[in-house]
């Protein structure tokens, strides 16, 4: 099954690639920047090639299993005061409307891997008679 969280973390950073604080706009993103990956039960870490200097950021998984949580704006908070930006400073940088929250990955991958594998056996289903 992987990690869904994970997967779907990198999804919404790539997204927004370029354009958080301190971002070359002018720079064509690169399509593997974001490294997303479980450090415990509790935690994940983003791991952000583009500019090494900055630490990786550990995330709450808690925080990434709420569907209603935007993570590029976390992120580029984040980001935003490691490279020495102010709130007011990095609320101005922003030249996107808020992006997609996380939704529920989870829910996401069992119906997917369900779905790629076919009916069951015994799935009532294929078992039904018409009347």
């Amino acid at each position: 099954m992987g990690d869904p969280l994970a997967e779907r973390a990198m999804e919404l950073l790539h997204r927004e690639s370029g354009h958080y604080p301190g971002d070359d706009a002018d720079k064509i993103p690169d399509p593997e920047r974001f490294l997303v990956y479980r450090v415990s039960d509790s935690e994940h870490t983003i791991m952000d090639r583009e500019d090494r200097r900055d630490p990786e950021l550990t995330i709450l998984t808690s925080s990434l299993l709420n569907p209603r949580f935007c993570l590029e704006g976390w992120y580029s908070q984040h980001v935003g005061r490691l490279r020495g930006y102010l709130p007011r400073e990095i609320r101005k940088l922003r030249t996107r409307p808020r992006g997609p929250v996380m939704g529920i990955p989870l829910g996401n991958r069992v119906a997917e891997l369900l779905q790629e594998n076919g009916p069951y056996e015994k799935d009532l289903v294929q078992y039904s008679h018409p009347e």
